[in-house]
């Protein structure tokens, strides 16, 4: 009889949390089934805005960004270079949350590469060394010299 007991208590707190979520997810389902045209458009948008961002960002890198001599140049006025630098970091993670989002199953996107766009934007510690273990993986790395080779720019060099 104690079984049944616990499994009923059990079961009252259990439905009493999903009463309690149900008031916060139900004006979240019925905007997503009220304004379904308006959230197709926008993933459709940020999918084509995703991929022409990477392709742009994996054309005008320099061929040989990912060598350890590869060292980058500095802005001289500190508000110009704190405002790229907030910019680029903005952006970087926008870009790493949409290449997460454009990773799951069932939705189509260029994931891996949205990442690696975002990653490469972004600045924090141990960067570079990411981003060389990412471009080192072959699916990557084929993709954006395929793309490269598209707009005639010169095969991304590795360090080995």
């Amino acid at each position: 009889m104690w079984l049944l007991d616990f499994f009923s208590s059990c079961w009252h707190t259990v439905s009493g949390w999903f009463i309690y979520l149900w008031k916060y997810i139900s004006p979240i389902l019925h905007f997503l089934n009220e304004y379904k045209l308006l959230l197709v458009i926008i993933s459709v948008s940020s999918i084509l805005l995703s991929i022409i961002g990477c392709i742009a960002l994996i054309t005008f890198l320099p061929s040989d960004y990912f060598t350890e001599s590869k060292h980058g140049k500095h802005i001289n006025n500190l508000f110009l270079r704190i405002v790229v630098s907030i910019t680029k970091n903005l952006i970087g993670v926008i870009l790493v949350i949409m290449g997460i989002l454009l990773s799951v199953p069932g939705i189509p996107g260029q994931g891996l590469l949205t990442i690696f766009a975002g990653i490469i934007l972004s600045d924090f510690p141990g960067k570079k060394r990411f981003a060389r273990k990412i471009i080192k993986i072959k699916a990557v790395n084929s993709s954006a010299n395929q793309i490269r080779n598209t707009f005639n720019r010169s095969p991304l060099i590795l360090d080995e």
